[in-house]
């Protein structure tokens, strides 16, 4: 009796299962690349807005400042579910102290703003490269954190520093100027030069003429002076402050329609 047949129907087994297997690996492969990053939006999840989470106190959101330019934004979830926190297009960083005082503008550091909706990732802690559209994903009792670019809002008092606790605050408590708010929403897409986005910021918000501004100076401890702004980045404050103020203005027109499309 002839082995071929039997050989043949063997060899044609073992093919099938090399080929099953692979397809099996080459799946898994598949959805290990698709993974989530930490951090980024799972629609399986609940999604909740930052401030009503806040309130609910669902979460609990902490800022600390590296300085004037930057802050570190620490979510903590408090449920035993993961969240997507839909994170504020523009938001004010207080000072805890001026809150104790009884006013949001009282004496002490500078207030903070920062944008947070438009950025497609950051860097640090669960952020890296994992935000996108506006959302943070945070499994339930843990911590997440990512970075946000800043600006000083009130000209005049010190800049925010690492000790200095602050708070994270609708932009409205801040300031009620329609034109900050959509600075805030600008450097929220991480287009803009912060230099230049302070010089705009100081004139929207402080009433800060451009020569003003220009006539700024930064003093060292051994004497030595220099400009505090480079003529690029008061070139660029002023083609951001007109920007801003164009947007306020048609949003006002147009409620909802505008964005900051218009930095691409």
């Amino acid at each position: 009796m002839s082995l071929a047949p039997r050989t043949l129907r063997c060899g044609r087994s073992a093919l099938a299962i090399a080929l099953l297997l692979t397809a099996t690996l080459a799946l898994a492969t598949e959805r290990q690349g698709k993974r989530l990053k930490l951090g980024q939006f799972n629609p399986k999840d609940a999604t909740v807005e930052m401030f009503d989470a806040i309130d609910q106190r669902d979460i609990e959101v902490k800022l600390i400042p590296k300085d004037s330019t930057e802050c570190r934004v620490i979510i903590e979830n408090k449920t035993d579910r993961p969240l997507n926190v839909k994170l504020p297009d523009v938001f004010a960083g207080v000072p805890v102290l001026a809150q104790m005082g009884g006013g949001m503008q009282g004496g002490g550091n500078q207030g903070m703003m920062g944008g947070m909706g438009g950025m497609g990732g950051m860097g640090g802690g669960m952020g890296g490269g994992g935000m996108g559209g506006g959302f943070f994903n945070v499994p339930p009792e843990k911590v997440g954190d990512f970075k946000v670019t800043t600006v000083c809002l009130e000209h005049g008092k010190a800049e925010p520093r690492p000790a200095m606790k602050y708070t994270v605050k609708p932009i409205e408590q801040l300031t009620d100027k329609p034109e900050v708010h959509e600075l805030g929403r600008m450097l929220g897409t991480g287009r803009l030069n912060q230099r230049a986005a302070q010089v705009a910021a100081w004139n929207l918000n402080n009433d800060m003429s451009f020569q003003q501004l220009a006539a700024k100076r930064l003093r060292h401890a051994n004497g030595i002076s220099r400009p505090y702004f480079t003529p690029q980045e008061l070139q660029g404050g002023m083609q951001i402050s007109a920007m801003a103020t164009k947007l306020a203005q048609q949003r006002g027109k147009s409620p909802g329609e505008t964005d900051s499309a218009n930095l691409r």
